[in-house]
């Protein structure tokens, strides 16, 4: 992958600290970064007003009405619509109102992989590319399926019980951390998924602050009224990428790392 020199990493540490500094520091130095996600949070805070005045039922994000800390962490770089449709509420619908309604949450998706694939594959091949938008895609298609078939089965507000599943849900979220940069970069899917936790190996718990640090930062902007899904996308989402990025940097010159990609 051709990088320039001065976008490189330092490779002898992989801290929080260093990981975030560094992000910011790359997008502030090529603010055109930020332009995939920021497109893709207009479009969602327009489906955000759109679900406002929608017939299907909709549910508002609480956000910081809420009684206890929420991580809006999804396992790939996106923003966080204030307005969602559960998969109960397409049920029953009329054939125009099931396809509106659909039709709206693909969009949802399909910009949020689209900005993901262009940002990502810029980062670590120094130009924007199309090519692993339907790996891209579908892997965000199977994960926010996956969280809502989750969020369908899992009771909410289970005590001491719901520290289970939200242990799992997080060991998933490290191990699928560098997941959407290893599709970026021509993975397949089921290997992009496979490989993930050797790529984490070591920094677990670097990966594990940061999926705390990000999930957490969408939560409080995405409480921000009318804005927030503009926010968490335009913000929250490019520095996701970046670090994605920087682990790469760190890990790819092990010889074993590279073999992972392109199998």
């Amino acid at each position: 992958m051709a990088r320039d020199r001065g976008e490189e990493y330092d490779r002898r540490a992989w801290s929080v600290p260093h990981v975030l500094s560094a992000a910011i520091d790359r997008l502030l130095r090529n603010p055109s970064l930020f332009a995939p996600f920021a497109v893709a949070g207009l479009v969602l805070a327009t489906i955000d007003a759109l679900r406002l005045r929608d017939p299907i039922p909709a549910l508002e994000y609480a956000g910081l009405d809420k009684a206890t800390l929420s991580l809006e962490y999804v396992g790939y770089p996106t923003g966080v619509n204030r307005m969602s449709v559960s998969l109960e509420s397409f049920i029953g619908l009329e054939l125009p109102y099931l396809v509106w309604g659909l039709g709206l949450h693909v969009l949802s998706l399909l910009v949020v992989a689209l900005a993901g694939a262009l940002t990502l594959t810029r980062l670590l091949d120094g130009e924007a590319q199309f090519g692993p938008l339907p790996s891209y895609l579908g892997f965000v298609v199977t994960v926010d399926f996956a969280h809502r078939l989750l969020d369908s089965i899992v009771p909410q507000g289970t005590g001491l019980f719901g520290l289970v599943p939200l242990a799992l849900l997080l060991a998933a979220m490290v191990l699928l951390f560098p997941t959407p940069g290893l599709i970026a970069a021509g993975a397949s899917p089921w290997t992009a998924i496979r490989d993930g936790g050797v790529w984490v190996r070591g920094d677990g718990w670097s990966v594990f602050a940061l999926v705390v640090i990000f999930g957490t930062s969408a939560w409080l902007l995405a409480s921000v009224p009318v804005a927030g899904a503009f926010l968490t996308s335009a913000l929250v989402a490019p520095v996701h990428a970046v670090a994605i990025a920087s682990l790469f940097e760190h890990r790819r010159h092990e010889d074993r790392f590279a073999t992972s990609i392109n199998r």
